[in-house]
């Protein structure tokens, strides 16, 4: 971790722990889960160009690691006080860069009726989507867990968030720039060489960046409005006359829309956004529906569908979803102690490309989960920004222990 977010761990550390023990009656509440992960891949993948550490043999076929993830509560309603902490650690067999400790959240919160306030780690969500989350922005990716890009690393902030007559309205300053997380260079999952961070905007990486957010249910209606100022998470490629090439960090200005509407069994979703990047503008959208086909008491299945676009087609800022449609089946196994099981395709059409994913989370027992999760990949050589999966086709077997 960088040195800023080193002292932003410390202080708030040092904040909540002397903060609990000056309150001996919070309530104090503990989850989370330990696990035990089998990734088994299908195909040889291709030579990679740069070398791979030496601590990584090529090729790998099969990859163990064991990941712990508790997540603890302590609340006061003496004081308003809530303080959360929830570390995530994962040891790798195989690749030293998959092998990692991170803080999802550590923050301490005052929170009342009319409004509330934290600092720490957090981790805040934008979005409405199953597939593609376009909006989503405050947390940097961690694609150290999965290629869907769902897993995020915990960003420092302070947020604050007031309670309008039934809407919300938040603000947050972020602060520290968090590299995305990558496994080692040539290994599965990684896109590529190993390069510098350079950052666009006075202060560098220590630029802060500030987020808005107003977010209002209006009967089955759920609509959020945002703002973000600041660098940018996905970071652009940049080639230079001399040297490596080095990820450079733009500064951008988002303004984004998302929308929910529940008909009863049909659900209508929308993300659109409007973004300036080095004085360019992009204007970029997904649309898409949940249709729920069986409803039972044990039993729930929902078809999916989502539509994505970018008006700079091939040369977008981000060209993984510029012109792409998706379908989707998830199904509720609620008489299975809410086990889910959800299943989907991806087809570009710009590129020809395309992937599929099956992921499904099993609770055999209120302790005792099983998780399986596989991907496969035709990914067609122009599409530069996913081309690196292309061999990696794999099936993940995970054992869970629920606490």
């Amino acid at each position: 971790m960088k040195s800023l977010i080193k002292c932003c761990g410390l202080i708030t550390f040092g904040f909540i722990t002397s903060s609990i023990l000056s309150n001996a009656n919070a309530e104090i509440k503990v989850k989370g889960s330990a696990s035990l992960e089998q990734r088994l891949f299908l195909d040889t993948p291709a030579q990679p160009m740069f070398p791979v550490d030496n601590d990584y043999p090529y090729p790998v076929y099969h990859q163990i690691s064991a990941a712990l993830s508790p997540y603890v509560e302590a609340s006061s309603a003496r004081n308003n006080m809530v303080y959360t902490m929830h570390p995530f650690v994962r040891i790798d067999e195989r690749d030293d860069k998959r092998t990692h400790i991170d803080f999802r959240e550590f923050k301490a919160a005052v929170v009342t009726k009319k409004w509330q306030a934290s600092i720490g780690f957090d981790q805040v969500y934008w979005g409405v989507m199953e597939n593609h989350h376009l909006v989503d922005i405050v947390n940097q990716t961690d694609y150290l867990e999965s290629p869907n890009g769902e897993d995020k690393l915990g960003q420092p902030m302070f947020k604050l968030g007031i309670n309008l007559q039934g809407a919300l309205l938040e603000a947050m300053l972020l602060v520290g720039y968090r590299e995305p997380a990558v496994p080692t260079a040539g290994a599965r999952f990684s896109f590529g060489n190993d390069y510098s961070y350079e950052y666009a905007g006075w202060g560098g990486e220590y630029h802060p960046d500030v987020a808005l957010r107003y977010s209002k249910s209006i009967k089955s209606i759920d609509v959020g409005v945002s703002y973000f100022g600041g660098h940018s998470r996905t970071p652009e490629l940049r080639n230079q006359a001399v040297g490596d090439p080095i990820w450079y960090v733009n500064l951008v200005d988002q303004m984004s829309i998302d929308i929910q509407a529940d008909l009863n069994r049909l659900i209508l979703k929308a993300e659109v956004l409007y973004k300036i990047i080095d004085d360019e503008s992009t204007r970029a959208a997904v649309l898409g529906s949940e249709f729920k086909l069986l409803q039972t008491q044990n039993l729930g299945i929902n078809l999916l569908a989502e539509y994505s676009w970018d008006q700079h087609g091939e040369q977008a800022f981000d060209n993984s979803f510029q012109n792409d449609i998706f379908a989707g089946v998830r199904v509720n196994l609620t008489g299975l102690n809410d086990s889910e099981i959800l299943i989907g395709h991806n087809y570009d059409f710009d590129f020809n490309s395309q992937h599929g994913f099956v992921q499904a989370k099993v609770h055999v027992t209120k302790t005792l989960s099983v998780g399986l999760e596989g991907w496969w990949f035709n990914i067609s050589d122009d599409d530069y920004a996913n081309k690196s999966y292309n061999d990696d086709n794999m099936i993940q077997l995970t054992g869970y222990y629920n606490f």
